[in-house]
Order: C-alpha cells, then structure tokens, then sequence
C-alpha cells in the first residue's frame, strides 16, 4: 500500500511539474516578442505598420541581459507557481496521511491529536484576545482592525510557540542531564 501511495504522490508531483513547466513556457514567447518591439521602438520606428515591424524585429538584436532577464520571466512565471502548488500539496500530504495511518492503526490515539489542537486554539485566542486592533493605513494598502487584530493574534502566538519550544527544549537538556 505504501508502495503505491507513494508512487502516486510522485506521479502527482511529475504530473504539476510538466503542467506548469509548459505553462510557464508558453509565454516566454509573447515576452520575447513584447521586448523586441520595445527595442525597434527606442530605435525611433514608432509609426510602422505590422509588416514593416516583423521586418524590423528581425534585424534587431536584444542585449544578451535582456535575453537572459526574458528567460528567467519565464522560468520564474512557472517556478513560483509551482512551489506554492507543491507546498500546499506537501501540507495537505503531512496532515492527511498521518491522520490516516491514526485512524487504521492506533484510533484511541486522535484523542491525543484533539486535545492538542483544541490547546492550540485556545492559545490562539488568548493572543488573539492580546493584539491590537488599530487600523494601518499605509500609501498603497489599507488594512482593516479586524485584520490587524488577526495578524497581531497570529504574531503574538508564534512568539509564544517559540517561547514554549525554547523553554521546553531547555527543561529537556536540563531533566535529562540529572538522569
């Protein structure tokens, strides 16, 4: 079993890459194009019909910069897209698939998983309750109290999480070193 969900999860990642991959290079092309009339613009032909700049796109050599920028566009315009993708796969893939091997395996221990999550909520909500709720107004975004109380919540519990993993870590080398 194991064997075959992992050939699927390699499928499925091949599969995203191949998608993406010719998405992302399907538009190099049109970028290409786009800087080559850029490029016969600056020259000075701005009034010239459509035939007349095919002609003059052939003669006009792009900077071997702009060529290499053209192509990391492209390369980056599906990379990106791809890795979020892939991420969320992997995030979706971390939960599920042990939530999964719980239930067929070992079903007394999601109490254990239940309880934990229902602390994390209310760790959230106790930071949530500690955040400011001032609305941010910068020159190109506005961001609502709600929002900034949210974040804030978010923000306050991550410090917290990294108190109790720093704490926690240093009980352990502390306790294990009087054994």
């Amino acid at each position: 079993m194991q064997k075959y969900l992992s050939l699927i999860v390699y499928g499925i990642v091949v599969v995203l890459f191949v998608a993406f991959g010719v998405y992302g290079c399907s538009g190099y092309p049109a970028q290409k194009e786009l800087a080559l009339k850029q490029a016969v613009e600056e020259k000075g032909y701005t009034d010239v019909t459509d035939d007349q700049m095919d002609e003059l796109k052939d003669k006009v050599n792009l900077p071997t910069k702009v060529e290499e920028q053209i192509t990391g566009n492209a390369v980056a315009d599906w990379f990106i897209p791809l890795s979020y993708v892939l991420v969320g796969f992997a995030m979706i893939a971390a939960i599920v698939l042990p939530l999964i091997y719980t239930v067929t395996q070992d079903p007394k221990s999601l109490v254990k998983i239940a309880i934990s999550l229902g602390v994390l909520v209310v760790v959230f909500f106790i930071c949530y309750a500690f955040a400011d709720a001032t609305a941010v107004k910068t020159p190109d975004e506005e961001m609502s109290a709600e929002g900034a109380k949210y974040i804030g919540g978010v923000l306050i519990m991550t410090y917290v999480m990294i108190a109790v993993a720093f704490v926690g870590a240093i009980f352990g080398e502390v306790s294990r070193s009087f054994r």
